[in-house]
C-alpha cells in the first residue's frame, strides 16, 4: 500500500470516529441535514425544542431522548448554535463530567452537579466574568454544607484547621476536591446522599437561588431581555452496570418523576437528555415537563414497515451523503459500489453510530484499495459478533418484536429487561406517524434461526 493510500485510510478512519459535531465553523460540513429532507423534517428535534423555548415566557423545561449514538449530542450542539445566533446565552453541561454513570443517582447530588455545571459553563463562556471562587457554585456548596452542619471528613480536611469560617484558599481547595470526589468516589457520594437527606429542601432553595443569581448577572451584562438556556447532555449514559442496572434505572425514574418539580427553574430554559428506556418504563413522562414534554429522536427509518421490509430510498441517500462527507467511499469500496453502501446502510438499521462503525471496521481491515468483498464481509461479521451471544429466551422475545413491530411486553415485571434491549441496540425505535419497533438487522437472521430452534426444543420438553 502506498503512503498516499495509508494517509487516505488514516484520515477516513479518524473522520468516522464517533464524536459530536460542535458547529464551530471547523466541522460543520460533516453534519448531514437529515431534517431538511421533506421525509424527515416533521421530526426535527431542534426546530421543536427551539419553538418551546422561543414561545415560552422566560423559562421552560424539556426532555430529549433517543438511542445512544443517534445524534443527540450533535443535535444539542446544533440547538446551541442556533440559540447563540438569536441572542440566547447557552450553558452546555455534560453531566458525565460530574457524576459517575455507573452508580444510582440521587436528587441531591444531581442538583449539586447541575448547579456546578451551570456555573462552570457560564464561566468558561465568559458570561460570568468574576472570580470563580465567588461566581462558581462549588465554593458556595462547601459553605452551604458548613452552615447546615453537614460534616463530611473529605470536605472538612480541605478547610483551615479550627476556622469557623473557611478562608478563601481553603474554600477553593475544598470545593475542587468536592467536585472531583463527587464523581470518582462512590462511597463518598453515598455518604453525602445520606447526610443530605434531611436537608433536601434547603439544598433545593440554595440551588434555585444560585441559578437565579447567575441569570441576573447575565442579564445585567447583556441586557434585561437576554435569556439563558441550560442544555444537560449525557444523562442517557447513566445506566449502571450488569449488576446494578435495574437500581440505576429506578433511580433515574425517581429523579425525573418524583422530583420533577425540583428540575424546573425560574428564569431559565432547560433541556435534559434522558435515556430511551424511560419511554417504556415511565409512560407519559413528558406531561411532567411542559410545555415541550419529551422529544424522541427516532432511528432513521431505512426500511418501510411492510411485509417485504422494502428499503426506504430517501434514508439510504442520506446515509450515503453522511459517509461521503467523511471520506471517498468509492476509493475505499470501488467506483461501482453504491450497492455495497446501501447494504451497509440497511445493516446499520439506520443507527448513525453503527453505520459509521461498519465503515471504521472496513477501513481498519483494508490492506489494499479498493477493498475486497471478503474484507466487507469480515467487517460485517465483526460488528455482528458485538451483539452476540443472545439467550434463547431473549431470541424468542426479539423475534416477536421483529414480526409484530411492537415491544411484545407480556408483563411489567420485564420492563427492565426490555430497557436492556434498547440500551444494547438489539431493539430499535422507528416512527412512521406512530412509533414502531424492530430488531437490529445485523442479528435479525441469527435471532430468527435461534428462536425457531429454541421453540422446537421447548415444545419437545412439553
Amino acid at each position: 500500500m502506498t503512503p498516499d493510500e495509508q494517509d487516505f485510510l488514516r484520515r477516513f478512519f479518524r473522520s468516522v470516529a464517533d464524536r459530536p459535531i460542535e458547529f464551530n465553523g471547523r466541522d460543520d460540513q460533516r453534519y448531514v441535514r437529515i431534517y431538511s429532507d421533506p421525509n424527515f423534517e416533521e421530526h426535527d428535534p431542534v426546530k421543536l425544542l427551539m419553538r418551546s423555548i422561543e414561545y415560552s415566557t422566560g423559562q421552560s423545561v424539556q426532555l430529549l431522548s433517543g438511542f445512544r449514538g443517534s445524534g443527540k449530542s450533535t443535535e444539542l450542539r446544533r440547538l446551541r448554535s442556533k440559540l447563540d445566533g438569536r441572542g440566547y446565552k447557552v450553558a452546555l453541561v455534560d453531566i458525565e463530567d460530574y457524576l459517575s454513570p455507573s452508580q444510582p443517582i440521587d436528587v441531591s447530588d444531581f442538583l449539586m452537579a447541575l448547579a456546578g455545571g451551570l456555573g462552570d459553563s457560564l464561566l468558561a463562556a465568559d458570561h460570568l466574568t468574576g472570580d470563580p471562587a465567588h461566581e462558581g457554585y462549588w465554593p458556595r456548596l462547601v459553605n452551604f454544607l458548613t452552615r447546615t452542619n453537614i460534616e463530611v471528613p473529605e470536605i472538612s480536611a480541605g478547610l483551615s484547621a479550627g476556622a469557623s469560617t473557611p478562608d478563601k484558599s481553603a474554600s477553593i481547595g475544598a470545593s475542587a476536591g468536592l467536585k472531583a470526589t463527587l464523581k470518582s468516589d462512590p462511597s463518598f457520594r453515598e455518604k453525602l446522599q445520606k447526610r443530605m437527606a434531611g436537608h433536601l429542601g434547603a439544598l433545593t432553595r440554595d440551588v434555585s437561588a444560585y441559578v437565579e443569581e447567575c441569570v441576573k448577572k447575565v442579564k445585567a451584562r447583556y441586557g434585561q431581555d437576554t435569556e439563558v438556556v441550560l442544555l444537560v447532555d449525557s444523562m442517557e449514559h447513566i445506566r449502571g452496570t450488569f449488576t446494578n442496572a435495574a437500581a440505576v434505572q429506578d433511580s433515574v425514574i425517581n429523579l425525573l418523576v418524583q422530583h420533577s418539580d425540583k428540575l424546573h427553574f425560574d428564569y431559565l430554559h432547560v433541556v435534559y437528555t434522558v435515556p430511551p428506556y424511560l419511554k417504556i418504563l415511565q409512560p407519559n413522562l413528558g406531561s411532567l415537563y411542559e410545555p415541550g414534554g419529551l422529544q424522541m429522536i427516532p432511528t432513521l427509518k431505512v426500511r418501510i414497515k411492510d411485509e417485504n421490509r422494502t428499503p426506504f430510498q430517501p434514508a439510504l441517500d442520506l446515509l450515503e451523503k453522511l459517509i461521503s462527507e467523511r471520506g471517498d467511499w468509492k476509493r475505499l469500496l470501488g467506483p461501482e459500489s453504491r450497492a455495497v453502501v446501501d447494504e451497509l446502510s440497511l445493516l446499520s438499521g439506520g443507527h448513525l453510530r453503527d453505520h459509521l462503525r461498519l465503515f471504521a471496521e472496513i477501513i481498519r481491515r483494508a490492506d489494499k484499495l479498493p477493498v475486497s468483498r471478503a474484507v466487507v464481509d469480515a467487517a460485517i461479521q465483526q460488528n455482528r459478533n458485538g451483539f452476540l451471544p443472545i439467550s434463547d429466551e431473549a431470541a424468542i422475545w426479539l423475534d416477536m418484536i421483529a414480526n409484530n413491530h411492537d415491544v411484545a411486553l407480556k408483563s411489567n415485571e420485564r420492563l427492565h429487561e426490555l430497557a436492556g434491549y434498547f440500551e444494547a441496540h438489539l431493539a430499535l425505535n422507528y416512527r412512521n406517524g406512530a412509533d414502531w419497533y424492530d430488531i437490529h438487522p445485523l442479528v435479525r437472521d441469527v435471532v430468527r434461526q435461534q428462536a425457531e430452534v429454541a421453540r422446537t426444543r421447548w415444545a419437545g420438553k412439553d
